[in-house]
């Protein structure tokens, strides 16, 4: 099977380090509201993510707003000290016979180091789809 996923990954990964940079605090004090515009940090080229949170003070269950330059929103939350969120692309995977399927990809950073990973799930939508994992890194870049 011809699964073009990769752009995918690199782009969803780009969008997550860049949003995930905005969760981390140090590990010392509680997480930091995720507010400013993130980037991935080894340079990879992708989304860029404007997030934003008011909680206050930041829990479990906190939740933050993020849209992406490459046209998604999603709404992160807080849950055991990483930022959880999921973005569905509908033609994210190009299926062995020509067509397009949806991916779902899933995002978890640490809100303390913004180290985390991205998961793109295209399995079940194409005969022999797939799940792959990559790590990410996040940075604030505005």
């Amino acid at each position: 099977m011809n699964v073009e996923i990769t752009r995918t990954l690199t782009s969803a990964a780009a969008a997550a380090a860049v949003i995930a940079m905005g969760f981390a605090a140090s590990a010392s004090a509680d997480p930091a509201l995720i507010n400013g515009t993130y980037a991935i940090q080894d340079g990879a080229q992708g989304a860029v993510v404007t997030a934003s949170s008011n909680c206050v003070p930041v829990v479990n269950g906190c939740t933050a707003n993020l849209s992406s330059t490459v046209g998604w929103t999603s709404v992160a939350t807080l849950t055991d000290g990483r930022w959880n969120f999921t973005v569905t692309k509908p033609d994210g995977v190009v299926c062995e016979d020509g067509s397009y399927a949806p991916v779902r990809i899933a995002y978890s950073v640490d809100a303390a180091t913004l180290a985390g990973t991205v998961t793109a799930d295209s399995n079940g939508d194409c005969p022999g789809g797939q799940i792959t994992q990559a790590p990410l890194q996040l940075v604030k870049v505005g």
